[in-house]
């Protein structure tokens, strides 16, 4: 019995142990300072810990501890499979480790002849270790590995029973970070629904708290005189408009939402953003949100700095118009009345208008307002800012 490896185990050592293990859910690169402990606490040579598929045939990826780099991707390209253990180790119930000197066939004269030991292991004077499936679910298995050179001796039974005590917290540690890559990855995902939004945008609730703000409608709200965000808190500095703007966020977060509004914001060059105010039910964002408390209004703010240009391709893809149909409300979107529509395509008013009607039905809207609304909301807007002009790089 190797005493170091057991008085490793206990203690201050072993607090410190958990610490690093439980630390890994949400940082990643602790495992493998929880490798090198855990070499340090067992009297071990190396350690690897590897992410495989389910059958545990392929490596998909790994960490290791004191193995060469070149020797390390021999193992995961072909010695991974060559191993007299895998085989047995593939039928031994997961959840705890097996030394392989008490707990496989293969006795250690039988190691010592096989292709793994003499082209692998034995160029790195690994003669024993203790190895086992400590996680596994439906998509991949994790297995763990300790090894020791043949001065340190072969794991005996009070060791390797001690080791395993730690196997529970690998197992839950491994399941938190399945957890909170999960969440990691659906927020990635609402993430990149948020901002494909065409606006600048930011989702508000009743009180004027806001949930989320894009980068783009941050930057502007940064750029007004007249509004600012403080503790959470969207609040235009005109008492008029401040209490215009609490109007429209009780009037449509009622269960019965109202319409909406606009906010005129202005600019310090005497320029002005529109805030569009807007219930968001009804919005797809909306499924994103279905478990909020409260409902959410979502403010558009249209930058007059900005170009916007609408692909009309895509319009006809998402309400299915036809190209004039597009081109009208692209129009409409841009601000040009039937008239001017018109005239910029050498039409007649009355089959603008005709075309404009066909274009409420396939958009579900009942007004211009509402149709420009709805096509520079819509993934089909795209929004351009030209770059300021700079004469040197530290301008």
């Amino acid at each position: 019995m190797t005493a170091s490896a057991l008085n490793g185990l206990q203690g201050k050592a072993h607090e410190s142990l958990l610490d690093t293990l439980y630390d890994a859910p949400c940082n990643p690169d602790a495992w493998p300072r929880f490798l090198d402990q855990l070499i340090e606490a067992t009297g071990s040579r190396s350690a690897r810990m590897l992410v495989m598929d389910r059958s545990a045939e392929s490596v998909k990826s790994s960490i290791k501890r004191n193995i060469d780099d070149t020797d390390h991707q021999a193992y995961v390209s072909h010695f991974v499979n060559t191993c007299p253990w895998r085989p047995e180790l593939k039928r031994k119930a997961p959840g705890q480790l097996y030394s392989s000197y008490l707990d496989f066939s293969c006795p250690q004269k039988q190691f010592y002849q096989t292709e793994f030991f003499n082209d692998w292991a034995s160029r790195q004077d690994i003669h024993h270790g203790v190895c086992g499936t400590v996680w596994q679910d439906e998509h991949q298995t994790v297995q763990l590995l300790i090894q020791r050179a043949r001065g340190q001796g072969h794991y005996q039974r009070d060791e390797t029973d001690q080791i395993n005590e730690l196997v529970m917290h690998v197992r839950r540690a491994l399941r938190l970070q399945t957890q909170v890559n999960a969440l990691d990855h659906t927020r990635m995902a609402l993430e990149q629904t948020l901002e494909i939004q065409a606006q600048p945008f930011a989702l508000l609730t009743q009180a004027g708290t806001v949930i989320h703000i894009s980068s783009e409608a941050a930057g502007l709200i940064a750029e007004l005189p007249m509004a600012n965000i403080s503790d959470n808190r969207l609040t235009l500095l005109d008492p008029r408009q401040q209490g215009e703007l609490m109007r429209l966020l009780r009037d449509i977060t009622r269960p019965d939402n109202g319409p909406g509004g606009l906010i005129t914001l202005a600019l310090p060059n005497d320029q002005r953003i529109r805030c569009l105010v807007s219930p968001l039910r009804g919005n797809p964002l909306s499924q994103h949100y279905s478990d909020t408390r409260q409902p959410l209004a979502i403010l558009y703010f249209q930058d007059p700095r900005t170009e916007v240009y609408v692909d009309l391709e895509c319009l006809m893809q998402l309400y299915g118009l036809s190209e004039a149909e597009s081109r009208v409300a692209a129009g409409i979107s841009r601000g040009l009345g039937p008239q001017q529509v018109a005239d910029t395509y050498q039409l007649s008013v009355h089959t603008v208008r005709t075309q404009l009607k066909s274009a409420f039905n396939k958009t579900g809207t009942t007004r211009q307002s509402e149709l420009a609304k709805e096509i520079l909301t819509s993934p089909a807007a795209r929004h351009w800012r030209s770059p300021e002009l700079l004469l040197s790089r530290s301008a």
